[in-house]
């Protein structure tokens, strides 16, 4: 797997043993296809988790028995490992079908500041989703659920929004715009704005959020189901807070 190609453009999945979403590698590594960029696969140790197995008294419940047993740190390395490997093979194999460049890194940390001290300005990152919150969070299939992206009316917003249109044209998927908006007159601005991005209105469906923020947001993903959620992650503690929280996969643009 190269390391040094010349793309000024890399597709950063990011990957650990609770966010081991496959699905979305494969969709990111179509992606890195499509636009000639590199796919790098960032998979993070979680350092709570390491930490936490070393405590004598941290207990693990069985998922079949639903007996408890003490957290056993070897096991949890083994695990750790394994599912590395798995990520690695994965990647050889789009490597193979796509003719896609792709790297692999390991990293000790918190999920997501760990993942972004691992890339660049102009990287698209995509956060995994927690495999057992996602599951209990909609009845319906991902493949059904609209893609989602948070539209402000910003220059970062705009591209965050052109990132959700290619996603959705990817996965055949409807594309719901989440609006910002104190009022009817901003909420129609905001949509006016979006057809300098190519949004046509009638293929998409508009939700204003209001009042604004990541809770407000997130109850308004989870009424419709969300295959996953685009933001522009100059929001800073906005994205950082959506991403932690949200239940689907977060693309960050």
């Amino acid at each position: 797997m190269a390391e040094d190609a010349p793309i000024s453009e890399r597709v950063v999945v990011a990957l650990n043993v609770l966010r081991h979403d496959m699905g979305m590698l494969e969709l990111a590594a179509h992606l890195a296809a499509r636009k000639q960029a590199r796919l790098m696969a960032v998979y993070v140790e979680e350092t709570n988790l390491i930490n936490l197995a070393e405590l004598p008294f941290a207990m693990e419940v069985d998922r079949i028995c639903a007996a408890e047993r003490k957290v056993d740190q070897l096991r949890l390395m083994r695990a750790l490992r394994s599912r590395s490997e798995q990520v690695q093979q994965a990647l050889y194999r789009l490597n193979e079908s796509l003719q896609v460049d792709v790297s692999f890194k390991t990293v000790r940390g918190h999920f997501v500041s760990a993942v972004m001290s691992q890339i660049e300005q102009v990287d698209i990152v995509f956060l995994s989703r927690r495999c057992e919150a996602y599951r209990d969070s909609t009845t319906q299939k991902s493949s059904t659920c609209p893609i989602w992206v948070l539209f402000d009316g910003s220059r970062e917003s705009e591209r965050a929004l052109q990132m959700a249109v290619e996603l959705a044209e990817l996965e055949s998927s409807r594309l719901y715009i989440a609006l910002p908006a104190k009022t009817d007159a901003e909420s129609e601005t905001l949509k006016r704005q979006t057809l300098k991005c190519c949004v046509q209105s009638a293929s998409v469906r508009f939700v204003t959020v209001h009042p604004f923020d990541a809770r407000n947001l997130l109850h308004s993903m989870r009424r419709t189901g969300c295959r996953l959620l685009v933001v522009k992650r100059q929001d800073g503690d906005l994205s950082r807070a959506i991403s932690e929280a949200a239940a689907c996969p977060v693309v960050l643009v």
